[in-house]
């Protein structure tokens, strides 16, 4: 009898535990899954870029992406684009906003030895004398708009102490900002060693056209200096046209070469397009790689254009629960990029880390993150109803 009792006991606990464990034991999250695809393209035909015959070209976009290149990208000699870096180093040791002249740097006997010996062997200069005071900003100027080698030479001195130690500091920044086919021998550019790659070339144009001092000298038709008077840019396309900034070069080993600017409003956004052209022989050559740039640029302006990646209430993903209907999830706000036709759209969605066993309509259960280009932007994901919690009746009967 005794045994019988413990017998019905037994069964009467575990008829009562198989309830209590049902009720709680862990409820399984909520989980996601993407809709449609993960990764698509801008619409439309891809542009049409009117890459030049020869040598070698890059085009990008800022803060957009690149719009791709031409020729095969081994370094060659970029004669006076060799400048872009020395102002671009000058500026980031000694830093001007817009309106600062800079400190004042002395012309010293040396540097005007520099300059007659330029002049004679017929390298481009700016005219200087012993004793001239020019400012850092006047400095940059007849470094970068008559293309003065001598000036290169100077600016090296003032900086660095000489111009082999700058050199090193204009390798180790190529190499921080990842040149890979640039390598430089001097400041100027004349001597065909300093190498580089319209890729690379267009990496660092695109930094220096962020510093706002660098951005208003190369776009300056022209500008007087205290000695050499009133100096102008060799860049010609410059103040003309579509061209806003830019640094030329041209040697019988460089051929032509170029690095330009040029920008497109869209929106309330003005875009930047920096191009490279190197390597330029058809006669004249300099004028040949200008004329390539104006081409580059207005190849870029056309295609450029504003996208509408993600309206708001866009349906994303579905939210699903093992004990009730699946819900859609809809983006939280609308996302927009600057792009062309073919561009890659790449989507991904990211789920909270927790998400409850119910959530109320509205709630943010995750975000949707768009890359275009070296674009990302994110909204978040909302339920569009409220996802109920698991019943008793399901609790109790789940395996």
């Amino acid at each position: 009898m005794f045994v019988r009792s413990i017998k019905w006991i037994i069964i009467a606990l575990v008829i009562i535990a198989i309830p209590v464990v049902q009720f709680v034991r862990p409820v399984p999250h909520l989980t996601l899954q993407v809709n449609g695809a993960t990764v698509q393209t801008v619409p439309g035909s891809k542009p049409k870029i009117d890459w030049p015959s020869e040598g070698q070209a890059a085009l990008a976009v800022v803060g957009v992406g690149d719009m791709g290149h031409s020729g095969a990208q081994t370094p060659t000699p970029i004669a006076s684009v060799t400048k872009v870096m020395t102002a671009y180093l000058v500026l980031k040791k000694h830093p001007l906003s817009i309106g600062q002249d800079g400190p004042s740097i002395t012309v010293t006997n040396e540097d005007y030895q520099t300059y007659l010996s330029d002049k004679s062997k017929g390298e481009s200069v700016l005219q200087v004398k012993p004793g001239e005071h020019l400012t850092e900003r006047q400095a940059l100027e007849g470094l970068m708009l008559p293309s003065g080698n001598n000036v290169a030479t100077m600016l090296a001195e003032w900086c660095d102490g000489s111009e082999s130690a700058f050199v090193q500091e204009m390798n180790s920044t190529a190499k921080s900002m990842g040149m890979t086919g640039t390598h430089y021998v001097d400041a100027s550019g004349f001597n065909p060693g300093s190498e580089s790659t319209a890729v690379d070339q267009v990496k660092l144009f695109s930094a220096a056209m962020q510093l706002s001092t660098f951005k208003t000298v190369v776009g300056e038709p022209q500008a007087t200096l205290p000695v050499a008077g009133t100096v102008y840019n060799v860049d010609s396309e410059v103040g003309h046209g579509v061209i806003i900034g830019g640094k030329t070069g041209s040697t019988s080993q460089a051929g032509g070469c170029f690095v330009f600017a040029s920008q497109k409003t869209i929106g309330a956004n003005n875009v930047i397009i920096v191009g490279a052209v190197l390597g330029q022989t058809q006669t004249p050559e300099l004028q040949t790689a200008l004329d390539a740039g104006v081409t580059l640029s207005k190849n870029a302006q056309a295609a450029l254009r504003h996208v509408q990646v993600v309206s708001a209430d866009t349906p994303v993903a579905t939210l699903s629960a093992p004990w009730t209907k699946s819900q859609v999830v809809r983006a939280g706000g609308s996302i927009s990029v600057i792009g062309w036709p073919g561009m890659v759209i790449h989507e991904s969605v990211q789920q909270n880390a927790k998400l409850a066993s119910h959530e109320p309509a509205g709630a943010t259960i995750g975000a949707l993150t768009v890359t275009v280009g070296d674009q990302k932007y994110s909204v978040p994901l909302k339920t569009s109803t409220a996802m109920e919690g698991p019943s008793y009746t399901w609790r109790l009967k789940r395996l």
